[in-house]
């Protein structure tokens, strides 16, 4: 079995709190069945402690009422059920996050597409029962599936085709944690790290006067001794998009047996597939976990390592303090200067 499996973003004690005796407060918690941790690099007084839970607990419920598509109540799935052409209100906080989700899009040229969300469902549901739809059931979709499929401005939002649906899941948790580290900076509290589900950003610094500290994990291997890489995060964010997250094993049109994971390209249509040179895992560390967390997934969509490797050195061009770390189950290994 290849050492390098895959790349796990793990916290080196959740942002390195480091000595417990260290002014330290944590909030921890689960939210939306995936854990968070916030540690605050200073020791805060009951009531500052209440006033900071007040803010964590608004952002996540601002988080499953606008973006959530699980939720069916939230702005998201009202949008999602909206008929082809007709113009609905939008919320300036949702517009001004698909304005964002616009710029990830451009930034990554279509590989993260939010509008995959109908081929999405049809994989899932028939993977879920051991098959795969056929491609007559796909390019009924496929007209569906497009960013310029979707318009808004101006507290309007309509769409070109009434199966085209939104799953924002892909940045929307990394969104949450940008929010979360900005709205605890606008209390008064600068030194901050923020977990939620793997996606970490931090701010100032940690009450040791350093950086907060984070390393990637090798698959299986916990220990920090043997990490891919330590990283000290000075107002950074990083995020990380894996094949290993969820995957099924079916039998394929040529009754071969296929193992597809979760994440579906959006110009074949069809889940991403491991092979030994493909991206098993990527780890970006950007200035906004928005950023990261698009990018990360922009990433996995390549067939090669190599590739992948082009695509991000073209990135780092564009968007200033990017930094990739690529692996494929080969073991070839790649962290992009």
């Amino acid at each position: 079995m290849p050492f390098f499996l895959a790349l796990v973003l793990a916290l080196l004690t959740a942002c390195s709190s480091g000595n417990e005796k260290k002014p330290v407060t944590i909030f921890s918690d689960n939210i939306m069945t995936i854990d968070y941790k916030i540690i605050i690099g200073n020791r805060l007084s009951l009531e500052q402690k209440k006033q900071l839970y007040q803010t964590i607990s608004a952002t996540f419920d601002e988080i499953n009422a606008i973006y959530n598509k699980w939720n069916p109540d939230s702005e998201l799935s009202h949008l999602n059920r909206l008929p082809a052409g007709k113009p609905s209100p939008i919320s300036e906080k949702l517009e001004n996050f698909l304005r964002l989700t616009g710029d990830v899009v451009k930034q990554t040229e279509g590989r993260f597409d939010p509008t995959i969300e109908p081929i999405q469902h049809l994989w899932n549901e028939r993977l879920a029962k051991g098959s795969v739809p056929s491609e007559d059931e796909i390019q009924a979709l496929a007209p569906a599936v497009g960013w310029d499929k979707v318009h808004f401005g101006e507290g309007k939002f309509w769409k070109d085709h009434e199966n085209t649906a939104l799953d924002l899941g892909g940045i929307a948790k990394g969104y949450c944690v940008d929010l979360l580290v900005e709205r605890i900076n606008a209390a008064g509290f600068p030194d901050v790290c923020v977990e939620w589900g793997g996606e970490i950003r931090s701010s100032g610094q940690h009450p040791d006067k350093r950086p907060w500290t984070i390393f990637i994990s090798r698959l299986g291997d916990a220990d920090p001794k043997n990490s891919i890489a330590i990283i000290g995060l000075v107002d950074q964010a990083i995020a990380t998009s894996g094949d290993y997250l969820q995957f099924w094993t079916v039998k394929g049109p040529d009754n071969e047996t296929v193992t597809y994971f979760h994440i579906i390209h959006p110009r074949t249509l069809h889940p991403l597939v491991s092979t030994p040179s493909s991206v098993a895992s990527a780890s970006v560390l950007a200035p906004t976990c928005t950023m990261a967390d698009g990018l990360a997934t922009a990433a996995m969509m390549f067939d090669s390592v190599e590739k992948a490797t082009a695509w991000a050195e073209s990135i780092q061009q564009k968007i200033p303090n990017t930094h990739f770390w690529l692996v494929a189950r080969k073991e070839a290994k790649f962290s992009a200067q």
